[in-house]
Parts: structure tokens; sequence; C-alpha cells
């Protein structure tokens, strides 16, 4: 019994290295997006309600009711999905683990990574597919069971944990078989989940209706109050002034080609300049912790480079780019990039330094979408506690890191 456990160990272990040939090598494209769905058994399974961009939440729980809850791929270009590995936080002391069920279409598990851990409040997670992969353009993964143990008052949510993106390693990512090596393809940030406690329908401060269809109830929650639509007729007076935030057709951009260098104590990051003439400058968010940015800086629309200065040498930072438009609304993240200060080879994409306005590549001049940019350009704010980008991780499921230029350490 243990020779077999080892041997498929080693197995998976080989496999999710990239060591093992995949029957046919893709050009990886970080498009797959994963989110936790009520648990259903038919094709056309509702969403949890909107709670804001960035939460899902349930309807009203109870003591002993069940968290059923899928773990689902969406895979819109049918990419050969080969492993996934999907961790979730939650809280112990409310929610006790009921079931993780991984489905048969991702048959060898890793070792541990499917099982409940109350200790650190993780729900641990992976499988690998060596058939060829997985092409379907929606995979429910794993399905996993909750019991409510008691209510809570706290805003308290279920999430990915370590979501990292392309690129990154972490405990959250979907893997692909890219000319012979593992390549995660998330494209960006999962929605966490907001557990709702009480018997009225969930608040949201999303406009609009919320997502899950009319008649249907994820399973074990209590369904919403239903209200008639109005009957009087609109006002006549002129239509409310749109308030920011609800420019959609703007949060969906996202800056592109954001890299990053390093030596001694600078960091240096340039990207790619968004068209859209909305955009009047960009916004360089970055911390330690992936996804999790404490630290920003706002530049102009002319700039598309910038030196951050005096950063401790041998820490991982973390970075990520936005827009912003004239109502101080963001654009979606580019893909976060990671480097470890002072140290080059841990550098995304090198690219070259330029001197302009007196600047030398010693000093920190990066090129600029006006042909260069002194160093330190950016203005300093303040942390933001996290609201920035609060989200948990997404990464690469292997045992066997990348090389330093595109692995998170």
């Amino acid at each position: 019994m243990r020779s077999t456990f080892f041997l498929r160990g080693i197995l998976i272990f080989t496999l999710l290295a990239g060591t093992l040939p995949a029957p046919l090598a893709v050009a990886a494209e970080p498009n797959v997006t994963i989110k936790l769905r009520p648990h259903c058994e038919t094709s056309m399974c509702p969403d949890f309600a909107l709670y804001d961009q960035e939460t899902f939440i349930t309807n009203g729980l109870d003591v002993g009711d069940m968290v059923d809850l899928d773990i689902v791929l969406s895979n819109p270009s049918a990419q050969p999905i080969q492993s996934v590995q999907s961790w979730l936080e939650y809280n112990p002391k409310t929610l006790k683990g009921l079931e993780v069920r991984i489905s048969d279409s991702f048959p060898l598990v890793a070792p541990g990574e499917q099982a409940f851990s109350e200790e650190s409040g993780r729900v641990k997670i992976g499988a690998s597919n060596v058939s060829g992969g997985m092409k379907e353009s929606e995979i429910v993964f794993a399905r996993v069971k909750f019991e409510v143990l008691k209510e809570s008052e706290e805003i308290l949510t279920v999430g990915f944990h370590e979501f990292s993106l392309l690129g990154q390693e972490g405990k959250t990512k979907v893997l692909v078989i890219e000319e012979g090596r593992t390549a995660n393809v998330l494209k960006t940030r999962p929605n966490k989940l907001r557990l709702y406690f009480g018997n009225n329908p969930p608040p949201s401060i999303t406009p609009g209706p919320p997502s899950t269809p009319p008649g249907t109830t994820p399973p074990g929650n209590t369904p919403p109050t239903t209200t008639p639509f109005p009957t009087t007729p609109p006002p006549t007076q002129p239509p409310p002034t749109i308030p920011p935030g609800t420019d959609t057709s703007f949060t969906a951009l996202q800056p592109q080609g954001l890299r990053v260098m390093t030596e001694d104590d600078k960091v240096y990051l340039i990207w790619n300049p968004v068209t859209d003439p909305r955009v009047i400058g960009y916004n360089i968010y970055y911390g330690t912790v992936s996804g999790r940015y404490i630290q920003r800086r706002t530049v102009s629309t002319e700039t598309t480079g910038v030196t951050i200065r005096n950063l401790p040498v041998g820490t991982r930072y973390y970075f990520a780019v936005t827009a912003f438009n004239q109502m101080g609304q963001d654009s979606e993240y580019s893909f976060e990039v990671a480097v470890t200060v002072g140290d080059p080879d841990s550098s995304t994409a090198p690219f070259t330094l330029t001197p302009g306005n007196g600047g030398t590549p010693i000093d920190g001049s990066v090129i600029g979408g006006n042909g260069s940019v002194p160093g330190g350009t950016g203005l300093p704010m303040a942390a933001m506690g996290g609201v920035a980008a609060v989200s948990f991780g997404v990464g690469a499921f292997s045992f066997l890191r990348r090389r330093k230029s595109s692995s998170r350490s």
C-alpha cells in the first residue's frame, strides 16, 4: 500500500513538474477564470448574487445550513487543462468542512490535496489529468461542502488561497503544457464569496439585478423574498447623473506588457500605453503579498515607466498597474509581475534603461510614453489597507519551481 502511494506521488510529481511530454504542445493563453458557484446537477447552473465587483454573496444562512459549492473553470478557448490547484480559505469557527470531492476528470490527486485543514482554515485541493487535458469551455473541477456552525456579525468570506497570475506560483492555479513546460493560464483574480446570515434578501452595493436567474435558489440557502415590480410610471425629471464606478466599458480595459527589473534597492517598471482617450493616468500598486497591494504610485497618461527606490534588498515584491479616468475609476489590473529586490535574475523580462532628463541607467531612468521618464517619477500614496486589490491568490500547480525569471519565491 505504501509503495503504491509512493509511486502515485512520483507520477504526479513528474507530471506537474512538466517533465512528462504532453500529447500536444499548445500556446498558453491566459484567459481562464475560476469561481465558486452553488452546486447543481443541471447544465444551466446559477451563480451567486453579486455583492460588488469583487464579491459574490450567499442568500440568508442559518445554523445547520449546508453551503454546497462547485469550483468552476471558464475555458473560452478550449485549452487542454492538464492540472488544477485551488486551495480555499474559510473560517473554521463558523463553517465545518464536510466533504471535498474532485471531479473524475482529474484522477491523479496530489497527496494530501483533497482535504480540510481546520488548523489553518484551508481546503487543500489539487489534481491533474494525463489524458490530453480537459478542453471543455466550462469545467467543474471540484465540489466542497460546509455546514454552518454559528452565525456571525463579522464579514466572513470563502475565497481562493494564494491566487497567482501568469508566471507566478501559489496555491491556486490552472496549468497547460506549453513547449514541454507547465504554464499557468489564469486571467484575473476570482471573486470571494461573502457569507450572509439572516432571513432577509442579501444586501448588494452593485446596481442592477442579481446574477442568479429568477426562480432559482442556491441549495441550502433561504430564498429571497419576492417583491413585485412597481406599477407607477417613471418620473419625468431628467435622469440622475451616473455616479463613478458605473462605466463598465472602462473597467474592462487592462494595461498590457508590464515588465519589471531590479538593481540594488531600486525596481524599474514599464508597460504598454492604454490608448483609450478616457485614460488620464496610471496607478502602480505594489506590496509583499501577491494580490494584496498596500502601496500605490500615480503617474500621468504620458508616462509608461516608473522607478521605485529604497526598497528592502532581498524582499519579494508584487506589482500591478491600472489605468484610471476622470472619475477616478480604475481599469482592470494588469497581469501581476514580481521581483526580488536587488536580484537581477528574478526580473520578469529585462529591458533597456535609457537616459532622460539628465538621468542614467544607474540612477533609474526608464523608457516612458514621451521617450524617457526621470527616475523616481510617481507620487507616493498612503497604504490603502488592502482595499485596492483584496483577493485570494492564483498560481501554478507544480512541485518544482520554474526558473527564477518566471517564478514566485
